[in-house]
């Protein structure tokens, strides 16, 4: 660990984590129990206005729930104090209520559909809730967790599953088919379905893993290292958009090269295990090549974008993504623990300065204390993963010394 990491470093980055989490329990999370949204995170919210929005697929989302799971429960790991805990079953108690369990509805079975008129699922959700779920079964023994999370991968690996290797982004309803392209956040599919292998030793769900990674590492990787924001099966990079006239998102996509650092986390850290489980050479060089691409950005721009598009083989990116310092955290940690490169650390710790020198400290205004704030709205999702990244580092730190 670099000579920056000194005691006085590691207790900042800690109390940094706790309070944007806090901000993320105490002002983002719904405690009214007669709400239906009891116990999931408001998302978005406008400080010029004083208001949450209702945008997008809605108020609370169910992805942002699991997100703020993930470092509840990290803080739980760093703290021992069982709020952490309570809250992340809070969480789990509204993942659950979005989750269809009618089997006579073949369609939505197992699945978990977040937009206000039900008209389409927001694929990534069955991982990101899966996922958590199987964390909570390892935590409690709940086989309730387990159940639910193998409902959530049997309708993955029926409904959304693509030529490619890859997931369908999004599952339109009212037309009973995918779009079009597949997401970045395959690797979060990845990571699930990997998880869940461990647990069941069902080979449905080890079947998916192969075919997957070499997608990743290969037609959606670009040369320079990132992995595409979304991939049609035919190799077509593309970007989401919405259909304003149908209400859905676009079947095909836009025609266009997007990436960003946050979406390399999901398919490199999915590489990085896939690469402990299976030894394939190829999944580690393709993780590197992209941790080398988003240090190289951070260090030259000093920020990390939410969203990059290449224009005349250039990466131009847009606002700052204050989820991405802590995304990457947490893959550089892992990419540390398999070549033990200290340079990972290092900007591990680069990383965590720039989120403390964006966290506001204003105990009299309870909508912004604690909260990092880069960009006009603040997002309950990226303030989650930016403090679970800092937990994670501070707890490696503590362990470590």
């Amino acid at each position: 660990m670099s000579a920056t990491a000194n005691d006085f470093f590691v207790a900042n980055v800690k109390s940094c984590g706790l309070r944007a989490l806090d901000w993320v329990f105490r002002f983002a999370q719904e405690l009214d129990a007669d709400s239906p949204e009891y116990g999931g995170i408001r998302n978005n919210y406008d400080p010029m206005r004083r208001e949450f929005r209702r945008s997008g697929h809605g108020l609370c989302l169910t992805w942002s729930a699991c997100l703020a799971g993930f470092a509840g429960l990290a803080a739980y790991d760093l703290t021992g104090d069982p709020f952490y805990f309570d809250r992340v079953k809070l969480l789990a108690r509204y993942v659950k209520s979005n989750q269809n369990l009618d089997e006579s509805d073949t369609l939505r079975y197992g699945t978990f559909v977040v937009s206000r008129d039900r008209r389409f699922v927001d694929v990534p959700d069955s991982s990101w809730a899966g996922n958590l779920f199987v964390h909570l079964y390892r935590r409690t023994g709940e086989e309730e967790y387990l159940d639910r999370a193998r409902l959530a991968a049997d309708w993955l690996l029926k409904q959304a599953a693509m030529p490619h290797g890859g997931f369908a982004t999004f599952y339109l309803l009212d037309q009973g088919e995918p779009v079009a392209y597949s997401h970045a956040s395959d690797g979060q599919h990845g990571l699930f379905l990997a998880t869940l292998y461990e647990h069941t030793k069902e080979e449905r769900y080890a079947a998916a893993l192969g075919p997957l990674a070499d997608m990743l590492s290969g037609p959606g990787q670009h040369e320079t290292g990132p992995y595409y924001a979304s991939l049609r099966a035919d190799g077509t990079p593309v970007f989401e958009g919405w259909d304003e006239e149908a209400g859905l998102p676009l079947v095909e996509g836009i025609e266009t090269t997007v990436t960003g650092p946050r979406q390399n986390y999901y398919a490199a850290m999915f590489l990085l295990r896939e690469y402990r489980r299976e030894g394939e050479k190829k999944y580690l060089q393709s993780a590197q090549r992209s941790c080398e691409w988003a240090l190289d950005w951070y260090r030259r721009e000093g920020y990390f974008p939410e969203w990059a598009t290449l224009r005349d083989e250039k990466w131009v990116g847009d606002r700052p993504d204050v989820a991405s310092p802590g995304a990457m955290t947490l893959l550089w940690l892992a990419l540390h623990g398999i070549d033990a490169d200290t340079r990972w650390l290092d900007a591990c710790c680069e990383a965590s300065e720039w989120s403390m020198r964006w966290q506001r400290t204003q105990p009299d205004y309870a909508d912004l204390h604690g909260a990092i704030v880069a960009e006009p709205v603040i997002v309950g999702y990226h303030q989650s993963f930016a403090a679970w990244g800092l937990l994670e580092l501070a707890r490696l730190v503590e362990q470590s010394a």
